[in-house]
């Protein structure tokens, strides 16, 4: 698969092609920056729930075909589903459509991410994008989608886009105008109400070591059960293995208004040791989970508050995007199948050409951050940030992460499986959520907001 120079672009480059090539469909036209949603009852203006899916997603197939028509994502059991264990692959029938390699990325460009580029070209006789047909299979109950389309004419931002009022339940921006409200669009995105799962996070060099750490991670969102009372996000993990590690744990409380209530995160080392306020698990702190290659503001692609970044709405486009990840689940697999020195095994990911709307992220004048400007992808779909990449001041690329999603159709909703990001000035990348082998997430767990405080960390430990 060796080939020709790819000269990845650098930020500057990257934002020119993406709006040089941004998807041109008069089903959706781009809102004006900082302009109010469209008022649906002028004529031709794309209607929610109609030409637009209750999420702000096109409805219709693309010009090619290569992206279908929405019909409602999947919502029944695939064939073999054993009630306690993972779900199959829906889609195991289906045949690689092409591969993109090293040779193949001048002819393909405008539909690579900066970040999948660079990954070509650091590894072009081992790494590949396997593109398969596009599967829009993210979906969500009808009580999500009534309460999105009320959002559209309710939910509004307040201090210069920090608060978010008058939202409730559903996505808040389903026809975005801005790039923060992109950016709350996804940090509220539908992916259930609770989750609990058992994973492994891996740090992989390139010299063929790996160190990993077994997790229990709790997610509530108390802000898609319509609890008003409660922060709207709750997150909790807990160290499983390594031993020595064993018991350390953090819990991170959300919130729509940080002015009168910032996002709060205790953290305690051990079984044993005092239950601390973490303020400082935020922003551009490292995961040491991660082993730094990931900041805290990293966690779920991104997470956190928006006050320190200008977000710009640039266009929506088509490009190939993680989907449908099954592959990467099988429970037959092993480590070492899936993550090689360098770059994950590319015989296990599955790429497809998705909608997706991207929005540029440049740090304000008078904040600092150690990866001041990024570039992210959410998904039209689900607004699930599905890639990002991570800039230094002088726009060359650090980081670059993927989120590899698969649709959990009992719930019904889509979430991520694995998130790989890449350190692209060493050999070395991380994955979390490995989770081959272990017991499926659990969307029904027993989970309230009260478990998510300082107190339940004294009290709980490993169990």
């Amino acid at each position: 698969m060796s080939g020709p120079s790819i000269h990845p672009p650098n930020r500057r480059e990257a934002l020119g092609l993406l709006l040089g090539a941004a998807v041109a469909t008069t089903a959706s036209p781009l809102p004006a920056q900082n302009a109010p949603p469209p008022d649906e009852s002028e004529v031709g203006v794309p209607r929610l729930g109609e030409e637009l899916t209750p999420f702000g997603a096109v409805r219709a197939d693309n010009r090619t075909r290569a992206i279908p028509a929405w019909t409602g994502g999947l919502t029944r059991a695939p064939r073999g589903y054993v009630p306690g264990r993972p779900s199959p692959d829906p889609y195991i029938e289906d045949v690689r459509w092409f591969t993109v390699g090293a040779a193949d990325v001048e002819r393909y460009r405008v539909r690579l991410t900066a970040g999948q580029q660079a990954l070509l070209e650091k590894h072009p006789e081992s790494f590949e994008l396997a593109l398969f047909p596009c599967r829009r299979s993210a979906a969500a109950p009808q009580r999500i989608y009534d309460a999105s389309m009320a959002n559209a004419d309710r939910a509004a931002l307040g201090a210069n886009g920090l608060i978010l009022r008058d939202a409730a339940v559903g996505v808040p921006f389903p026809i975005p105008a801005n790039g923060l409200q992109a950016m709350w669009n996804h940090k509220l995105r539908w992916r259930g109400e609770r989750m609990s799962r058992t994973s492994l996070t891996i740090v992989q060099s390139g010299d063929g070591s790996r160190s990993q750490t077994r997790l229990r991670e709790d997610f509530l969102s108390p802000y898609a059960a319509g609890d008003t009372a409660a922060p709207p996000l709750l997150y909790r993990r807990a160290i499983l293995e390594p031993r020595e590690q064993a018991g350390s744990s953090l819990v991170v409380q959300s919130t729509l208004d940080p002015i009168a209530a910032r996002t709060r995160a205790w953290a305690r080392e051990g079984e044993r040791g005092r239950v601390v306020p973490a303020p400082d698990f935020s922003y551009d702190t490292p995961d040491p989970v991660t082993g730094g290659i990931c900041t805290a503001d990293m966690l779920d692609m991104f997470s956190g508050a928006l006050d320190r970044f200008d977000f710009t709405l640039v266009t929506r486009r088509e490009m190939y995007m993680p989907y449908n990840a099954h592959r990467l689940t099988n429970p037959g697999l092993t480590v070492r199948d899936i993550l090689w020195p360098g770059h994950p095994n590319p015989q296990f990911l599955r790429y497809e050409m998705h909608r997706v709307w991207v929005v540029d992220a440049r740090l304000k004048s008078n904040f600092r951050h150690a990866l001041p400007d990024r570039t992210y992808y959410l998904d039209e779909d689900s607004w699930q940030i599905l890639a990002s990449e991570h800039y230094d001041g002088k726009g060359e690329l650090l980081r670059y992460a993927e989120a590899h999603p698969i649709p959990h159709w009992q719930v019904p909703a889509l979430v991520p499986t694995v998130e790989f990001a890449f350190d692209l000035t060493a050999d070395r990348y991380v994955a979390r959520g490995v989770d081959n082998g272990l017991p499926p997430p659990q969307f029904d767990a027993p989970l309230k907001p009260a478990d998510f405080t300082p107190e339940a960390l004294v009290r709980r430990g490993r169990r």
